[in-house]
């Protein structure tokens, strides 16, 4: 059976409702700017494709992918708390793709880079910097909705040993692919959101701002259109006992179901009728919900196998708390660097 594959849980300092909280609000902030980087680089190699590359927004994509960084690990370390010995394993099952994330990551930032400091004067240097980058954030995300897949479904752990090297990926998933392209459409309509939230409070020529605040909304609009099919494929992947807690099996999943739902139609009218103020609210929305929704499927493929609740804890609030301390320091100095270089812009 499945089940002996399972490692032992650790043991937590406190209850586990607080790091499920932390969890919730610390990836809410990472998928927000996870969406910028990946959306709007890709929408970035569209425009340089269709010759028409706007270098404005553009320029922030390595400041984006520092922040993304930084807002990823929080999350990282609260899932391995709870889920550690269902996350490291499917880590070691994926090892060398997996690990292959970071050389990976540090060569996209360095491409963005590239891309954004010779516009001017390497004009190829600079396309091929973005070229590689979107490519390789491809590839991250690729990596991490396989881990994600596979940390969920200790049934498919046999892989191990069809290559014990660690050189597998879930490819029997049936959600890997309608989750990965809902992953990508969310993050180009979340990216053209930023993007159009960016053209909102920069300082350009009115009529250039306006037909590009107009565009991306229209962008926005469009895919979120496109992503009830996504969506919808993604939904019906999952097993029967998943979806249905959506179908009133769990009254918290049908009620957040329902407001997906309600907020995407929102997003089309928001979108369309250039509703700037509605449509970063509605935009916003959608994201946290998917949030709560990919927390309850997390917990409904695990629900024969484990809970957190089942997880002890030695009411040690130290720990929890100098991590908090730490981390709001963190926060204080990163909208510090943010303020520093807007200002130094300006001089």
């Amino acid at each position: 059976m499945y089940e002996t594959l399972i490692p032992s849980p650790d043991i937590l300092p406190v209850h586990w409702m607080w790091f499920e909280i932390l969890l919730i609000f610390t990836f809410f902030i990472h998928m927000i700017l996870m969406n910028f980087i990946v959306g709007g680089s890709l929408l970035t190699t569209w425009d340089l494709f269709r010759g028409k590359l706007e270098t404005k927004a553009s320029r922030s994509i390595p400041t984006l992918i520092a922040l993304t960084i930084n807002f990823g690990v929080p999350p990282l370390l609260f899932v391995q708390a709870l889920y550690g010995h269902f996350f490291y394993t499917s880590s070691v099952i994926l090892a060398v793709p997996w690990i292959l994330v970071i050389p990976i990551l540090i060569l996209a930032y360095y491409a963005a880079y590239l891309f954004t400091k010779n516009m001017e004067k390497y004009r190829l240097i600079s396309r091929i910097g973005l070229i590689i980058s979107s490519i390789f954030l491809l590839y991250i995300a690729f990596m991490f909705v396989n881990n994600s897949t596979l940390s969920v479904r200790p049934e498919r752990w046999d892989l191990y040993f069809l290559d014990p090297g660690g050189k597998n990926l879930n490819w029997g998933e049936p959600t890997l692919w309608p989750r990965f392209l809902h992953f990508i459409f969310a993050a180009i309509a979340i990216g053209a959101l930023g993007r159009a939230v960016f053209y909102r409070f920069s300082s350009i020529d009115q009529k250039d701002k306006s037909f590009q605040i107009d565009r991306n909304l229209k962008i926005f609009g469009w895919i979120t259109l496109f992503q009830f099919a996504i969506g919808t494929w993604f939904w019906l992947s999952m097993p029967g006992p998943v979806w249905r807690q959506f179908m009133g099996e769990n009254l918290a999943g049908t009620i957040l179901m329902f407001l997906g739902w309600l907020g995407a139609i929102l997003i089309l009218v928001a979108a369309f009728k250039g509703r700037f103020a509605l449509a970063m609210i509605f935009g916003i929305h959608q994201v946290l919900v998917m949030v709560l929704i990919r927390d309850i499927s997390r917990r409904a493929y695990l629900q024969d196998v484990f809970h957190p609740s089942e997880l002890e804890n030695v009411r040690e609030a130290l720990p929890l708390l100098a991590f908090l301390f730490v981390f709001l320091i963190g926060i204080a100095i990163i909208i510090y660097m943010i303020r520093l270089r807007n200002n130094t812009k300006t001089l």
